[in-house]
């Protein structure tokens, strides 16, 4: 999905993608792809094998978003590599003229989804979006930076969506197996705590250049691109973890979405993902048998196939604390916090969740300095290795 806006076009950034698209679609599997251009409404290409040249149908109704094609729409590349290549040569001077700066944003994800739905598979959406949506459409956003909130108790209203479109959207999203990446090039406020929801949903990422320029941001954007395309994929994922007895799961972090309290759903995983897990200890545990945890991810391969994978994982029990710090990963304990903090944001002030942070270091430290380090001057905090 390329934003085909008046910005985009003339810094240059609609010319690029399409370039660098040509490129790396050689490097994917045998897969099927589709185009979408928009501004206010959307532009969807017919790119079947036998045509001799692509063809655009333009859907002005965004309030009900359709898909005006299927055959056609989503192709083998290999089959319709010359068309895609004629496309795409065409995409920057077809819309060189336009002088159009409003956009929609949600029903874009719309469309894409719909397609897939349609195509009755799992897959993936690639957007390229600069500006907020102001369109008329669903998802329209104004413009809400009001330096005045920052480090007061209402400041917590920047980081929450302004509409309940975009999680209605992520949750179906989810439920087809679509999963949204989202390059943002913005030149003023574009909103994330809104457009980023879906993405941080679906297992996506969001990548933002503020005040993208060709010569200083070309390169990582490229290869941005080209990592996220590359990486292997698992799509319409759900997991569920498995403890024995003594303790539970109570907690999940990550892109992910819960519909009960033991099903982790996750319209796609790759490796630069993770979930964090919140266990309770709620019973005694034995020494002896230890802590058992079973994680199962059962998931969609890039060529359809349903796979199951599982970890198990045993663990050793201690009653005594020097063992608990000893065996303490730090990354797992800032990957905990850091998730735990990013959550919090939604419902607390900023300068509530760095005391709660700072209490909490704090009181490890207390912890061990009262019960496991050897005495010293109580102006010296000891780590024993």
């Amino acid at each position: 999905m390329i934003d085909v806006s008046y910005s985009n076009i003339k810094n240059g950034l609609v010319k690029l993608i399409c370039e660098e698209l040509k490129t790396m679609l050689e490097k994917l599997p045998k897969i099927r792809v589709g185009f979408i251009t928009y501004n206010k409404v959307l532009h969807f290409f017919n790119v079947k094998s036998n045509l001799a040249q692509p063809q655009m149908m333009v859907v002005t109704d965004v309030g009900e978003v359709f898909v005006p094609l299927l055959d056609g729409f989503l192709v083998n590349y290999q089959e319709s590599q010359s068309v895609i290549h004629n496309l795409l040569d065409q995409i920057p001077d077809m819309f060189a003229d336009s002088n159009e700066n409003e956009t929609v944003f949600a029903p874009v994800i719309q469309a894409g989804m719909e397609a897939l739905k349609a195509a009755d598979c799992p897959g993936k959406l690639f957007i390229f979006h600069s500006s907020l949506p102001t369109a008329e459409a669903p998802g329209k956003l104004k413009n809400r930076d009001d330096k005045k909130l920052v480090n007061t108790d209402k400041e917590k209203i920047l980081f929450q969506p302004q509409t309940n479109v975009y999680d209605s959207l992520a949750k179906d999203c989810v439920a087809h197996g679509c999963s949204v990446t989202l390059f943002l090039f913005p030149s003023q406020y574009v909103d994330v705590a809104s457009l980023g929801l879906v993405p941080q949903l679906t297992g996506g990422t969001l990548y933002k250049y503020n005040n993208f320029q060709m010569h200083l941001d070309r390169q990582q954007f490229l290869n941005d691109l080209r990592n996220d395309i590359e990486k292997k994929i698992g799509f319409d994922a759900i997991m569920r973890v498995r403890t024995s007895t003594g303790f539970r799961a109570t907690d999940f972090f990550g892109g992910i979405l819960m519909n009960n309290t033991t099903d982790v759903e996750m319209a796609a995983i790759d490796c630069d993902k993770a979930v964090t897990v919140e266990f309770k200890h709620d019973d005694k545990l034995s020494e002896d048998t230890g802590a058992l945890i079973q994680c199962a991810v059962l998931y969609t391969t890039i060529s359809g196939q349903r796979r199951l994978r599982i970890h198990n994982l045993g663990l050793n029990c201690s009653s005594q604390l020097a063992d608990l710090y000893k065996s303490c990963e730090t990354d797992a304990l800032i990957n905990f916090f850091a998730k735990s903090a990013f959550k919090a944001v939604l419902h607390q002030p900023l300068k509530v969740i760095r005391e709660i942070l700072v209490n909490q270091t704090a009181h490890m430290l207390a912890c061990y300095r009262k019960n496991c380090a050897s005495p010293s001057a109580a102006s010296q905090f000891t780590c024993e290795k």
